[in-house]
């Protein structure tokens, strides 16, 4: 089955090319700002097509080291380049697109981990689908 982090990730590099996309924060050493976190936080496969169809529930994470109306900023822009790509049924290449897109919990100002810093954070169900043969 598709990992939702297989399809979000690289259409998330794509659309912010200025900002550091991952599914794991990276050491302190490689850590660079701003950085967008994917989570999977959950979600079933389809029961009528488990094969083919799953409905993840993603945590995007942001944080900025500028303030945070840029991270807030930086957290839609995120959020709309999923929706376009929704939008548009963009394929990632051998690994699927987004089918369907729905926020569960909108963007929420969040404690940051990391010094000096500002977190934005929220959770967006997915529908994830294996391109079409």
């Amino acid at each position: 089955m598709i990992r939702p982090a297989q399809v979000v990730l690289p259409l998330l590099r794509a659309a912010l090319p200025g900002a550091s996309v991952v599914s794991e924060v990276p050491d302190v050493d490689y850590r660079t700002f701003p950085l967008v976190l994917v989570r999977r936080a959950g979600g079933p496969r389809l029961a009528k097509a488990p094969r083919l169809m799953s409905l993840p529930e993603i945590e995007l994470s942001v944080y900025s080291d500028e303030g945070l109306v840029e991270c807030e900023q930086l957290y839609e822009d995120a959020l709309e380049a999923l929706y376009a790509a929704q939008h548009a049924q963009t394929v990632v290449p051998d690994v699927g697109y987004l089918h369907s897109i729905r926020e569960a919990q909108g963007a929420t100002d969040a404690e940051s981990p990391f010094a000096d810093s500002w977190a934005v954070a929220g959770t967006i169900r997915l529908g994830v689908r294996a391109p079409r043969p």
